[in-house]
């Protein structure tokens, strides 16, 4: 068993432990139950059989745990739509998360009074955050992990379908097969670029291209770099003379453009498809 105290019954938030006890099972929530103890509020909540997140997670690989992080998360954007709740009433740790026997994610919610600023402060949202990024960040490939949250985190901050799809990042070392490839449509001979490394140069240069593009006389020796950041592959023009272009706009000399499947890229005249 679970309890927690509150200091009176004024305290307690019919409205969210009637959806607590009504719904919440449907949702991922324990039912809570209540009584008077020594003129305070009794809550308690019995999730016995279940294991905790800090202990069902000891011997998981990266992509278990990125996998019950998304459940999770999926359980939060779910309960994001009932203001019957306040997922600041949440308890964000993994000692009180738990899982089922099919992993499934149950969460504690005290259904307690707390003033309307605190309902919309958000705090909520870094607490979720930094609990995933200790879940994943001691994991093999964790740090790569940890890098997209922190990314998504600065451009799509509390974006849950966002940072599900970050989690699912691997790092191209890490990942059989996973490369870029560019495929040419008007080079003087059919050309095809492989890229497997973080740093890819393109031009006409034998000594320094990894890219090699022959018989022409717009591309400069190194033209650009095709490169990994560790968030996204990019193409970055290294002062061509004829200039470099993702999907027929120039871009600005080194300057990483991040380019993926589909980008049409331009050196000087001759065009590559992005797959």
């Amino acid at each position: 068993m679970r309890d927690f105290l509150i200091n009176s019954e004024e305290l307690l938030d019919t409205k969210a432990l009637a959806f607590v006890n009504e719904q919440g099972a449907e949702y991922g929530l324990f039912p809570c139950f209540w009584i008077h103890y020594n003129e305070r509020i009794k809550l308690a909540f019995f999730p016995d059989r279940y294991r905790t997140l800090e202990d069902a997670t000891q011997d998981m690989d990266l992509n278990e745990v990125t996998r019950i992080a998304q459940a999770l998360l999926q359980r939060v954007s779910v309960l994001t739509e009932y203001e019957e709740i306040s997922l600041e009433n949440v308890i964000w740790d993994t000692d009180s998360i738990y899982l089922d026997d099919e992993d499934q994610v149950y969460l504690l919610c005290l259904p307690a009074m707390i003033p309307e600023e605190s309902r919309q402060s958000g705090i909520y949202v870094k607490r979720l955050y930094a609990l995933i990024e200790d879940l994943v960040s001691d994991r093999d490939g964790g740090a790569f992990v940890c890098r997209q949250i922190a990314y998504q985190k600065q451009q799509n901050f509390g974006d849950w379908k966002s940072l599900s799809a970050a989690l699912n990042q691997r790092s191209p070392a890490e990942l059989d097969n996973e490369s870029l490839t560019l495929k040419s449509i008007n080079t003087p001979h059919p050309l095809t670029f492989i890229i497997r490394q973080e740093k890819f140069r393109i031009g006409t240069d034998p000594g320094e291209a990894d890219g090699l593009i022959t018989d022409v006389d717009t591309v400069s020796p190194v033209h650009a770099i095709i490169g990994w950041n560790g968030i996204n592959y990019y193409v970055s023009d290294m002062n061509s003379e004829n200039g470099t272009f993702i999907n027929d706009q120039k871009i600005a000399p080194n300057t990483e453009i991040p380019i993926g499947e589909g980008t049409v890229i331009r050196f000087a005249d001759y065009t590559f498809n992005v797959e």
